[in-house]
């Protein structure tokens, strides 16, 4: 039984996602979700209240996967400037290798209310809670410039992320973002150091968890290092 339960549920959010990306939030109706994933109302009133709470699981499960894996992927890299590049990096992985949690974010949500007053969700809260601690060391260790607030620059930058690729997606229907991945990645680094004062780690930090991994000296080789850790990140049993 709790076997069926799973596989219903697990039946239902996959069909979820896919109608919110392709239909988008407002025109996919419960009983389009029920459809598709080949299951009953009452089976979705099983397991959620209204529509709105199944988009919410779906947000919040990709967030707590992405600061999870941030937070793994980090323990290699000993520079909070470098943790801030990898973190980011790795978001934008994310909404590239899943269009339809990319458009669900980034064209579908909305922001829900708890007792009146606006709130992001606690998933959302933990990534920013990464985040900000980062920054935070950055500021302690110098690798921040004075003229940066650290909750301002944090914001400033996933507002980066979410904005142009975000752009990507309505560049679909010939909105002026004809730019690729790699140029999503190489303005962030751009407006990262805009904000930083800092070197980057040493070879010894660089090859740090990766074995074969040398030394990088061009940005792609730099993204190409985030990415191997991020991959690591999403598979732990390679960590050790």
């Amino acid at each position: 039984m709790r076997d069926a339960e799973s596989s219903s549920r697990g039946r239902l959010r996959a069909a979820a996602k896919t109608l919110f990306a392709e239909r988008g939030y407002e025109a996919t109706a419960i009983s389009d979700i029920t459809r598709a994933a080949r299951t009953s109302h009452s089976q979705f009133l099983k397991y959620y209240s209204d529509k709105d709470q199944l988009r919410r699981e779906i947000i919040d499960d990709q967030w707590r996967e992405l600061t999870k894996s941030v937070v793994l992927a980090s323990l290699s890299v000993r520079s909070p400037a470098e943790k801030l590049r990898l973190v980011l990096n790795m978001f934008v992985s994310l909404l590239e290798k899943d269009p339809e949690y990319c458009a669900i974010l980034l064209l579908e949500q909305s922001v829900s209310r708890d007792r009146g007053s606006p709130s992001g969700g606690h998933a959302l809260e933990e990534f920013i809670a990464v985040l900000d601690d980062i920054v935070d060391a950055m500021h302690s260790a110098g690798e921040l410039a004075k003229r940066a607030e650290p909750q301002a620059l944090r914001s400033a930058l996933v507002g980066a992320v979410e904005g142009m690729m975000r752009h990507q997606l309505l560049a679909k229907s010939n909105f002026p973002a004809q730019y690729s991945i790699e140029q999503v990645r190489s303005t962030l680094s751009v407006l990262i150091e805009s904000a930083c004062d800092f070197q980057r780690p040493s070879a010894e930090v660089r090859t740090a968890g990766l074995g074969e991994q040398q030394a990088a000296g061009s940005e792609d080789e730099w993204i190409r290092y985030y990415l191997k850790l991020a991959d690591r990140a999403l598979h732990p049993s390679e960590l050790s």
